[in-house]
């Protein structure tokens, strides 16, 4: 008796954390809005980068020479370690409309993986002088010259971006980082907060909680 009492015991709570578990991990999709593009986005933000390139494929067959949906694709295939993809993806936007930014700037993102630095910053410097208002270049050159080691330099393009567009999340984690480096506790902490306001479902976000945790004592 005192066995089949425990048997049930670890049953029961066996049934219950796999119930906690898929209930959880429905509540992180339950958001995901219903129109595929936007889905496709926003899984992208959350680094779910597979089932994003299965949405943008989907889209493309009805839709091929879409080039926002190519550069989406792209940015998937990025996270999926595929940069020869990504390349002909962003290559591709680029010749159905001559001088597409984001195409250029998927290209840039190309270099940067391949650690081609002077590549991606002659690019990106191109793409500003036609759109000096384009966020997403001026936040590929923070990345550029964090990898060069250019704190303050990267800071700045940060900001820039940031201006551009406020929300941007990946450019609050990103000078959140970089301030953190200049030992600028205040500003690192406002922006990673900033960071998690605005995607709490970031691939980022935990370690993020964690590091906050510890800026904060």
């Amino acid at each position: 008796m005192a066995k089949r009492n425990s048997f049930l015991m670890y049953f029961s709570f066996l049934i219950t954390g796999c119930c906690f578990l898929l209930a959880n991990l429905v509540g992180q999709d339950a958001d995901l809005p219903k129109e595929p593009f936007l889905r496709g986005k926003v899984l992208l933000e959350r680094g779910k980068h597979a089932e994003a390139k299965t949405i943008f494929d989907t889209l493309l067959k009805a839709e091929p020479k879409r080039t926002e949906l190519l550069y989406y694709r792209g940015v998937a295939l990025l996270g999926l370690a595929n940069p020869d993809q990504a390349w002909a993806d962003f290559t591709r936007t680029t010749e159905l409309e001559p001088g597409y930014a984001m195409g250029l700037v998927g290209q840039a993102q190309v270099w940067v993986k391949r650690k081609q630095y002077d590549k991606a910053m002659n690019l990106l410097n191109d793409v500003l002088k036609s759109d000096g208002k384009l966020a997403a270049a001026y936040f590929q050159k923070g990345i550029v010259l964090g990898w060069q080691k250019k704190t303050a330099d990267a800071i700045q393009a940060f900001q820039k971006c940031l201006e551009m567009e406020p929300t941007h999340a990946q450019a609050h984690y990103q000078i959140g980082l970089a301030y953190n480096q200049q030992k600028r506790k205040d500003m690192s902490i406002r922006h990673l907060e900033k960071f998690l306001a605005l995607s709490p479902l970031a691939p980022e976000a935990e370690q993020v909680r964690s590091f906050l945790n510890n800026l904060r004592r």
